[in-house]
């Protein structure tokens, strides 16, 4: 009897020893698997943070820069040059008269043309209006002598494209969009309208009872240099043919004299 109970005392205990370490080994693997579950998902929401962070900084760059309208910006075929418009940009005041019609005729700086022979010195600007056309434009025949647009021209005989006298624009003065480019409008203009002072007053005598425009260009050594001259009279700045500076005492006396004398000023 005490053989048959040890025995099956035994059989008890290693049943129980059976189920203990199955039981044991199920709960292993459960904490296994759940781990690894926790590990992607910390894995998962991590990248998802990450993306919703990405995303986020996207989106505030879009929002914050002020992009111009590609319907604004202008490329050239090079790539090389760039014009960015913007909608604040100042009307353009397009000039209607009679100078349209004529060959080389630019415009868009006529207006402003006007205002500076309006501001001319009194006797440059009464001879001014009085006789000469004042284009805003590029000469056509000086064109094609020089290979671009001069500054200034004075034209006193109206010479069309082709070389020949006699266009609508006989006495006039064309000042290049160039010109105004360059921030030389004015004096040129004062130096083209001595060229017409020059002109207009051609057959002044002086006191010597002489040509005085043929005097003058022995003192100054040539018409353009005594266009130059009269600039620096006028109070102007460009010269292109003087070399000698500033006028000298005597010079002014000399342009007061010839002032006087050829225009009644």
């Amino acid at each position: 009897m005490n053989n048959k109970y040890i025995s099956s005392f035994v059989l008890v205990l290693v049943s129980l020893s059976i189920f203990l370490y199955w039981s044991n080994t199920n709960n292993i693997k459960e904490n296994s698997i759940e781990v690894t579950t926790t590990a992607v998902e910390e894995t998962s929401t991590t990248t998802a943070v990450e993306e919703t962070s990405t995303t986020t900084a996207v989106e505030e760059t879009s929002t914050t820069t002020d992009l111009i309208p590609i319907s604004k910006i202008a490329v050239s075929e090079d790539s090389e040059s760039v014009q960015i418009t913007g909608n604040d940009e100042d009307e353009v005041v397009i000039y209607n008269g009679p100078f349209t019609s004529f060959d080389g005729f630019e415009g868009s700086n006529q207006g402003s043309l006007d205002n500076l022979v309006n501001d001319l010195p009194d006797t440059l600007r009464q001879i001014i209006e009085a006789e000469v056309l004042v284009i805003n434009g590029c000469h056509q025949y000086a064109l094609s002598l020089v290979g671009r647009c001069p500054y200034g021209v004075w034209d006193s005989s109206g010479t069309n494209p082709d070389g020949e006298k006699g266009a609508d624009w006989t006495l006039s003065i064309w000042i290049s969009d160039r010109a105004f480019a360059a921030g030389e409008a004015r004096d040129v203009l004062i130096h083209e309208a001595a060229h017409a002072l020059s002109y207009l007053t051609k057959t002044c005598i002086s006191s010597e009872n002489t040509n005085f425009r043929k005097d003058a260009w022995d003192y100054f050594d040539g018409e353009e240099q005594f266009a130059d001259a009269l600039v620096l009279y006028f109070e102007g700045e460009y010269n292109h043919y003087r070399t000698k500076g500033p006028l000298t005492d005597e010079e002014t006396k000399y342009l007061n004299n010839y002032i006087s004398t050829c225009t009644g000023n």
